[in-house]
């Protein structure tokens, strides 16, 4: 069994809850913790505390880590900032809210720290949102890297000139981690966006006699309006989970992948150079494949 800390940041896109879960019902993980990242913290780990109370799994801490970015703040970040609504779309579904829903004293990166420190080799870090809380627990104690098993991360393109959200977000935190030396594995953008749940899909889960299913169909159904563009949820942050466990549904190679912070037009953009390869990026992936294994573990 392998043991895993979850680092995310649900409310903005719903994949975040739908991978949770998938990670929680699956015997082959062990979920030591969850963490929140990006402002706000508080509010994010409120949701995956709801989430875990559903579920009967009180017992797995959840920490609220960094509010912002390693990079400079913008003034299109204070916008953002502003829109909650935007930010936390489908929040309702940690509402109304709960005392027991708080996100427990300690400080996200304390509590990957603690964690990797009580199972030194063998915590993968699961990272499904941007890199902040784990570049600051490199940062905070830099011996700490020789300690994590691999991070296997959603974010980053390569096949295309894509600058990508988890990468972008906090580019510094970005280069720090394809730069820690620590076993890394790259879900990118093309890749990863091809397994979508389809509207029938997400029928089942607002139609399902379970409180749990039926309250992510309502915060599917909150989210959707916000991001239409999108056919339905994309599930993006499923690679971290499912390469935890079985690395035959995602095609990998390996390549030098490093983060541009300086230009003008590409910051934040990855990039392949010619240095050694650093991790294993996604080629390809078994969708329909994916997808059954999703729906089998979630509904049986």
């Amino acid at each position: 069994m392998q043991k895993i800390i979850i680092d995310t940041d649900p409310g903005q896109d719903i994949d975040d809850l739908l991978a949770i879960l998938f990670a929680l019902k699956r015997p082959e993980l062990d979920v030591r913790a969850i963490t929140t990242v990006t402002w706000p913290t508080d509010k994010r780990a409120r949701m995956v505390n709801r989430l875990l109370r559903y579920l009967g799994r009180t017992d797995i801490p959840v920490a609220a880590g960094m509010q912002f970015p390693l990079r400079p703040f913008s003034r299109a970040d204070r916008e953002w900032q502003q829109d909650l609504r935007q930010t936390m779309n489908h929040y309702a579904f940690a509402e109304p809210e709960d005392r027991l829903d708080e996100p427990c004293d300690e400080d996200a990166v304390d509590l990957i720290l603690r964690t990797v420190e009580q199972n030194p080799g063998e915590i993968g870090l699961v990272c499904i949102a941007p890199l902040t809380n784990i570049a600051c627990a490199l940062r905070r104690r830099p011996a700490i890297a020789s300690k994590i098993k691999y991070i296997a991360l959603m974010g980053g393109e390569t096949a295309l000139n894509r600058i990508e959200h988890n990468i972008a977000f906090d580019y510094i935190a970005a280069e720090a981690v394809l730069t820690s030396g620590i076993p890394l594995a790259m879900g990118t953008w093309d890749v990863t966006r091809r397994f979508v749940l389809t509207t029938e899909d997400c029928a089942r889960f607002a139609k399902s006699s379970l409180p749990l299913h039926q309250a992510l169909g309502r915060a599917i159904e909150l989210w959707h309006p916000a991001q239409s563009w999108k056919p339905g949820p994309v599930m993006y942050d499923m690679f971290p989970v499912v390469w935890s466990f079985d690395r035959s549904y995602y095609t990998t190679a390996p390549k030098s992948v490093r983060v541009e912070t300086r230009g003008e037009l590409t910051r934040g953009m990855t990039v392949v150079n010619g240095d050694g390869p650093n991790c294993e990026v996604t080629t390809d992936v078994r969708a329909a494949e994916l997808r059954e294994l999703y729906l089998q573990t979630i509904f049986g």
